[in-house]
C-alpha cells in the first residue's frame, strides 16, 4: 500500500503515463489511449479463506477509512462477506465481497491496489462475482458506487451493468460532511447500478 506522491493521503489510483500513485483529490480525469503496455500479470482470483478476513479488513481501512460499508441502504462488515480474492503469489492485491440477499449479488467492495490497476484485475474479480451468482441462480447483480467514482462508473458499465438510480444526498448523510473524490469533485450521492443475468 502507498501514500499520494502530492500528500500523505493513501493513494487509491495509479497514473496509467508515469506510475505515479494518486489519492483521489490529486487523481485528474483525462482522456487517454488504452494501456496497453501493461502487462498482464499471472494473479490468481479465488474465494477468501478465514485466514483472508484480516487482509480484506486492511484493504477496506485503506480505501474506505472504514470496514463497515454501506450501499442499498444496508450496512455490511466486508471482512465477515464472502469474498473473491486477486492474488500475486501470496500476497491479496485486489478483492470484491458480496452479499447474497434472495435472487440479487449485492456486490459490497470492489477495490485493487493502485500498481496492479489497468491490468484486468478488478474486471476479473467481477467476473468471478458475476458466476458465482449464476451457479446460485441468482437473477441479478447490483453494486453502489459514488458520484464521484468515474473508473467505477465506467468500469462497470463496460461490463454491462446499468444505472438503475440515484440516491441524492446519500453519502453526505452518511458521512456528515462533503468530501473531495476523483478529480476533486464532491462526493454526494450514491449511484446504483444492476446487471441481468
Amino acid at each position: 500500500m502507498s501514500t499520494c506522491a502530492y500528500c500523505d493521503a493513501n493513494a487509491l489510483y495509479c497514473d496509467r503515463k508515469s506510475g505515479t500513485h494518486l489519492c483521489p483529490v490529486h487523481a485528474w480525469l483525462a482522456v487517454t489511449g488504452p494501456h496497453r503496455d501493461a502487462p498482464r500479470p499471472p494473479l490468481t482470483i479465488r474465494p477468501t479463506t478465514p485466514e483472508d478476513r484480516a487482509r480484506v479488513a486492511e484493504l477496506a481501512d485503506y480505501f474506505w477509512g472504514e470496514i463497515e460499508l454501506e450501499c442499498f441502504d444496508r450496512a455490511y462488515r466486508v471482512d465477515e462477506l464472502p469474498a473473491y480474492v486477486a492474488c500475486d503469489g501470496d500476497e491479496i492485491i485486489g478483492v470484491a465481497s458480496y452479499s447474497c440477499e434472495g435472487d440479487t449479488f449485492n456486490l459490497v467492495m470492489l477495490n485493487v491496489l493502485p500498481q496492479w490497476q489497468g491490468r484486468g484485475v478488478a474486471g476479473r474479480l467481477v467476473e468471478a462475482v458475476m458466476q458465482e451468482a449464476r451457479s446460485q441462480s441468482a437473477e441479478r447483480v447490483v453494486v453502489a458506487t459514488t458520484n464521484d467514482d468515474l473508473p467505477a462508473l465506467g468500469l462497470y458499465q463496460r461490463l454491462g451493468f446499468e444505472i438503475t438510480g440515484v440516491l441524492i444526498g446519500k453519502v453526505l448523510e452518511h458521512h456528515g460532511r462533503v468530501e473531495l473524490g476523483f478529480d476533486a469533485i464532491p462526493i454526494r450521492d450514491e449511484i446504483q447500478l444492476e446487471l441481468r443475468l
